[in-house]
């Protein structure tokens, strides 16, 4: 396995593979045909990069090849561990639209109203309690919509202006996303993201759909913060860890492993986050471990 940092550099001497393809018009001149330089932070007015929005927190995209990789999980127990040292500086937002966020902390929709469309009359801080709710494990939620018909209303200028404000004001916000390229939620949220991480479970299809993934992150201009984590490591069924670790021909590049733990599915059923319930589990130190490399 190699290690996250060497993972940067090596996803840096690969971006001339694949070039940036947003907001590029035919009739633009050679010069704005190129790459994105790194020093660009916009283009016409929409953010491309970390650096457009300010603010001294941490935005970590949690994104999978394909739905039911474990994305809501990771994200929910990376929260959790952080918040252990730090609670009520790490926010946790939902952008899977009526995701799973609230069911994993317990607000069920009838129970609990606040959702992240309620950012809309979001101005600044003073504005921001009734938009979050503050969680016993130390994270600060902001949920998902109540309904399925809210999901269009999430849009990327909505995600922008959320995300300005949290960065302004809470140490790490990470993003529960639906896989990338399938929802304008994802690519918004990457693209300012300072940490995209992929998951990976060990199945065929989550393999097949891998190569997709991470080419349209290369696409967005994000390849140099895409991180893969292979998730459910050893699970009963799932392909072998040790063909997928420096498989040549997969290139998949796995920078940590999470390994399967039945009791992982038991805390979820149960509205525990396992990181905090059962701290000596294997997987809870996996995410410590992953953490500490992230936040480093």
């Amino acid at each position: 396995m190699i290690s996250i940092s060497k993972l940067f550099k090596r996803n840096k001497n690969k971006q001339d593979e694949e070039s940036t393809i947003i907001w590029k018009s035919s009739d633009q001149s050679n010069s704005q045909e190129e790459n994105v330089e790194e020093n660009v932070t916009s283009l016409y007015n929409i953010p491309i990069s970390p650096k457009a929005i300010q603010g001294e927190g941490t935005i970590i995209t949690v994104q999978c090849a394909k739905h039911g990789d474990g994305a809501t999980t990771v994200a929910a127990n990376i929260a959790a561990s952080l918040a252990k040292g730090n609670p009520e500086k790490v926010a946790l937002v939902d952008l899977d639209g009526y995701g799973s966020v609230r069911s994993r902390f317990g607000l069920l929709a009838s129970e609990c109203l606040i959702n992240i469309l309620d950012w809309e009359d979001v101005q600044g801080v003073r504005d921001m309690a009734m938009a979050m709710y503050s969680h016993t494990s130390g994270v600060v939620l902001v949920p998902g919509v109540i309904h399925y018909d809210h999901i269009k209303k999430v849009s990327p200028d909505l995600i922008f202006k959320t995300l300005t404000i949290l960065k302004n004001n809470f140490d790490v916000i990470v993003l529960d996303c639906p896989p990338l390229g399938q929802a304008n939620n994802t690519w918004t949220a990457a693209i300012v993201s300072d940490i995209v991480l992929s998951i990976l479970k060990p199945d065929r299809t989550s393999i097949d759909h891998y190569p997709e993934n991470k080419s349209y992150a290369n696409r967005l201009g994000c390849g140099e913060r895409y991180i893969t984590v292979l998730n459910q490591s050893a699970i009963p069924g799932g392909i072998r860890s040790a063909d997928l670790l420096n498989n040549k021909e997969l290139d998949i590049g796995i920078a940590a492993v999470l390994p399967y733990s039945v009791n992982v599915n038991e805390e979820n059923n149960r509205r525990k986050l396992i990181c905090h319930s059962k701290p000596k589990d294997q997987f809870s130190q996996a995410i410590n471990e992953l953490v500490s490399e992230l936040i480093s």
